[in-house]
């Protein structure tokens, strides 16, 4: 069998420092130690210059020579980390955790006391039975991770759940010992370190230390550094072929400590960006509803904004990647668990609310899904309406970077919650700031009306980005159509309920129709009127043209009439509508 790689390190540490101890001196007659210290190769070869004899009262030395140059380096790969540390701080960790709870806290403090060059005091930690200790450690973790995925799955929720709880059991990492282990957290992003620390079986500690720790930040550190070095594809890859670990991580959402929490969401979001081992954590996923049940608790009761952002994040990538779960988890308890997170970050235009946002378009591709917003209507769209208008609280709607996007994310459930429930539409018109909104988001959406107010540093939009913004329009112009339709068959309806006695200036206009011929900027309404006729019906601006003469808005009026006066007759299509509209008018 070949010689383990930790036996590999040790036996090339405890060469280098035989070689620095030779008896032998060289021509010269310089010690190594004299070598080491900083004579050149010329005063090595010739002798050490005459300034540096019984003579000279303050000696004098050239800088020492680099490590490299001497063979002395433990550099991992081109980084400045040393090789030696990791080691012992991940000898240190493993002390710790294999002591028993009475004396944890004294052994963490013991195995992190260091001289003023960094090295162990009491004790080596390079010694042979550390070695030993290190390698039957992972051992134990890998045979674990041999047994079947059920047994797996029923050890890591036991060992979970057997976690004391009290005070007096918590083992406490001195603060030397967490300083350390922070440090290494830090360097375990770097790719180097990363594989270094998968060969010297870091994984498999990290493993233990997360099964057996009493201590919330041990794990939550261990935790950390395995989503640190998830990000390296070989290192997670061979991270999914322990179904242990897979199991344990999982079952960390079950946790109550918010930072672990943080990480182990941090973590499991990482290993689904990776294509090749993505589908083990899925496949874990399905196999147990507590999983989303976890998910779902995170989201409703947190208010920890990093946290809710890492959970819609996971969230957001389960539901995305996987059809089979988006259907089976779209339900009304996840929808309210969503508007819940969504109301807690304040719907601020960041990446947690963007997730949650998307969550919510995902579901609604899903026949449960479209249920649950019927079922919960009233807060879906209250919760959709608010987003929009905090998004146009400024004058120019920004639709630039991802805002686009989660706009039309946001736009997209609106439409299934209106079409599937005409009811919420009622929501919508109780309020003339939601037109107005509609309305600011449709002239943004436009390309001339953005080009107008993009500033000329501002790069030109992907080609996505446009096929996004069209789509956005056109599903825009189908809700204000709608809008307009339902208006105009209940203003019918109450007309033909009306007693003939009664007077149109009794009658108080639609808020929407108020903000459309008062308050709505003229290019706005213009490039609603032309849109309607280019992506909806002339008979939608006849109904417009119908109400506008009733209440006798006379601005809207001569906007109508000026878009019949503008409609191309370049084609046949475009004469059919122009004749259209010359009839009515």
């Amino acid at each position: 069998m070949s010689e383990p790689l930790v036996e590999q390190f040790l036996t090339k540490s405890s060469a280098d420092t035989s070689e620095g101890s030779s008896a032998s001196l060289p021509l010269g007659g310089c010690s190594p130690a004299m070598i080491v210290g900083g004579c050149s190769p010329a005063m090595i070869a010739g002798g050490c210059s005459p300034a540096f004899g019984s003579e000279s009262p303050a000696p004098v030395r050239n800088p020492s020579p680099p490590r490299e140059i001497l063979g002395l380096s433990d550099n991992i790969g081109g980084t400045a980390f040393s090789k030696h540390w990791l080691f012992r701080t991940l000898m240190n960790l493993l002390k710790v955790i294999e002591q028993p709870v009475d004396n944890a806290a004294t052994t963490s403090e013991s195995v992190s006391n260091t001289d003023a060059n960094g090295d162990c005091v009491k004790g080596s930690s390079l010694d042979e039975s550390n070695s030993t200790q290190l390698n039957d450690s992972s051992k134990s973790v890998k045979e674990a991770a041999k047994d079947s995925p059920a047994k797996d799955r029923q050890l890591a929720g036991a060992q979970l759940d057997s976690i004391p709880t009290a005070d007096s059991d918590i083992i406490n990492i001195s603060d030397t010992l967490q300083d350390e282990l922070c440090q290494l957290w830090d360097m375990s992003s770097d790719e180097n370190v990363a594989k270094l620390l998968q060969e010297f079986k870091a994984v498999d500690i990290l493993v233990e230390v997360i099964s057996k720790s009493n201590a919330p930040r041990a794990t939550e550190i261990a935790i950390g550094i395995l989503g640190n070095m998830a990000c390296t594809a070989s290192v997670c890859e061979s991270m999914a072929s322990s179904q242990f670990l897979v199991v344990l991580s999982l079952s960390l959402l079950g946790k109550t400590d918010a930072p672990t929490l943080v990480e182990a969401t941090r973590f499991l979001t990482t290993v689904l960006s990776n294509e090749k081992c993505r589908d083990v954590w899925l496949k874990e996923y399905a196999s147990d509803t507590k999983y989303i049940e976890d998910i779902k608790f995170i989201l409703r009761s947190s208010v920890n904004k990093d946290l809710l952002t890492n959970t819609a994040s996971l969230l957001d990538y389960i539901l995305d990647v996987s059809d089979e779960l988006c259907r089976t988890w779209s339900s009304v308890t996840l929808l309210t668990a969503v508007v819940e997170a969504l109301k807690q970050l304040g719907l601020v235009v960041e990446e947690g609310t963007f997730s949650l946002l998307h969550c919510l378009q995902m579901m609604s591709t899903q026949t449960n899904g479209v249920a649950a917003i019927i079922d919960e209507v009233e807060s879906t769209v209250d919760i959709l309406k608010e987003f929009l208008l905090k998004i146009c609280e400024d004058e120019i709607v920004n639709l630039e970077d991802r805002r686009a996007g989660v706009v039309a994310s946001a736009v997209s459930v609106l439409n299934s919650a209106l079409t599937s429930s005409p009811a919420g539409y009622s929501l919508l018109f109780s309020d003339k700031k939601c037109i107005r909104c509609l309305l600011k988001i449709l002239y943004a959406c436009d390309k001339e009306g953005l080009a107008r107010h993009t500033p000329a540093s501002s790069p030109h939009r992907s080609l996505s980005s446009d096929n996004l913004i069209t789509t956005l329009k056109e599903v825009l112009f189908l809700i204000v159509a709608d809008i307009i339709s339902i208006g105009y068959k209940e203003e019918t309806e109450l007309s033909q309920i009306d007693s003939a006695e009664d007077s149109i200036s009794e009658r108080t206009t639609p808020s929407w129709l108020q903000y459309m011929n008062n308050d709505c900027e003229k290019t706005r309404l213009k490039s609603l009127t032309a849109g309607i006729v280019k992506h909806c019906s002339v008979e939608i601006l006849k109904f417009i043209r119908t109400l506008s003469e009733k209440y006798e808005l006379t601005r809207l009026q001569l906007v109508i009439k000026d878009t019949y006066d503008n409609i191309p007759h370049t084609d046949s299509n475009s004469s059919s509508d122009s004749d259209n509209a010359n009839k009515f008018l």
